[in-house]
């Protein structure tokens, strides 16, 4: 198991620092219902105990502890059962003196053995993509904001993405692809520059 952030760890140790005020325990006591006669004979111990404030205190936490564990949870991922892989690769590309420089990125799906991946791009501006159109075709876009998000799901021996770039510049790309074998985040960054 992978060691929790320290950031997660000091709310974890503030969290168990907390303790419900006196008076949201007193106000939770007065809100019960009064006892049966019946109960009220038979008294004794188990009286004494259902009044106990530690007992109290610890049905009040449960909510804590459950948002606690859930917070666990999202810090490692959504409870996926491998950790993230992650890769960066930098590429030079050549523009021609007229149009579009594409390039396919070589995604590591083969980490997905034969599951389908749900993959996430996302481009910078000026950016063209081309993406599967579901029927053995391809779709493509350009993104014209500053920054694009395409979200797909990919399987195994597919086409790969490709992308465009016309102007020089820096350009980050971020794919994140995710199946029940494994999480991969990959960077691609590529520096285009022009004859």
């Amino acid at each position: 198991m992978p060691p929790i952030p320290q950031d997660l760890a000091a709310s974890v140790r503030a969290l168990r620092a907390v303790s419900p005020s006196e008076a949201l325990v007193e106000r939770a006591l007065n809100s019960l219902p009064e006892r049966p006669d019946r109960a009220a004979a038979e008294g004794g111990k188990r009286a004494q105990r259902a009044r106990s404030p530690s007992r109290w205190g610890a049905i009040i936490a449960a909510p804590a502890v459950v948002a606690l564990a859930l917070a666990v949870l999202v810090a490692r991922g959504g409870g996926a059962g491998s950790p993230a892989i992650e890769r960066s690769e930098e590429r030079a590309v050549a523009l021609p003196d007229d149009g579009h420089a594409w390039m396919h990125l070589d995604l590591w799906t083969h980490r997905h053995a034969d599951e389908p991946a749900v993959v996430h791009l996302e481009v910078p501006e000026h950016v063209r993509v081309r993406l599967p159109d579901g029927e053995g075709g391809a779709l493509e876009q350009h993104c014209q904001q500053e920054r694009c998000s395409h979200r797909l799901t990919r399987y195994r021996g597919e086409a790969p993405l490709s992308v465009a770039v016309a102007q020089p510049g820096r350009y980050e790309i971020h794919v994140h692809h995710e199946s029940n074998e494994a999480r991969v985040r990959e960077r691609f960054v590529l520096t285009a520059v022009r004859d």
